[in-house]
């Protein structure tokens, strides 16, 4: 499952940051996942909640915000979103999306949406911050 995978690997980020900031408990993980990684927000959510069990994570909210995938033609110049921003299924249209929706041309570039990044995490120290 690569939902799975990606989770162990953004806990394992977390844990060894909150380690490094003598955490005894984190409250929160803020992520930012693109839409062009194909990470399931939900399925992400649940295998992290799996693997945080037993740890200092454990219990912790989970926030997930979407990023759209922006394109950069390289025949118009044009820079920005790969298809109709009202349209989800985003798994379907893939392949027409990275045509140029100014000039139609094939020649684009991904430039955005390609990221899985953790944004903040929130925890709670010995001292209480």
């Amino acid at each position: 499952m690569h939902e799975f995978s990606a989770a162990q690997t953004i806990l394992n980020t977390v844990l060894t940051v909150a380690q490094e900031h003598r955490a005894i408990k984190i409250l929160r993980v803020d992520l930012e996942i693109g839409e062009l990684t194909f990470l399931n927000p939900e399925q992400l959510e649940f295998s992290l909640n799996i693997l945080m069990e037993g740890t200092i994570a454990e219990g912790a909210f989970v926030g997930i915000k979407r990023s759209r995938a922006k394109i950069r033609c390289e025949r118009c110049g044009y820079e920005g979103a790969t298809r109709n921003e009202d349209t989800e299924d985003h798994y379907l249209t893939f392949m027409y999306t990275l045509q140029c929706r100014k000039c139609g041309s094939m020649k684009t570039q991904v430039i955005g949406g390609k990221d899985c990044n953790i944004k903040s995490i929130k925890v709670r120290t010995e001292s209480g911050k």
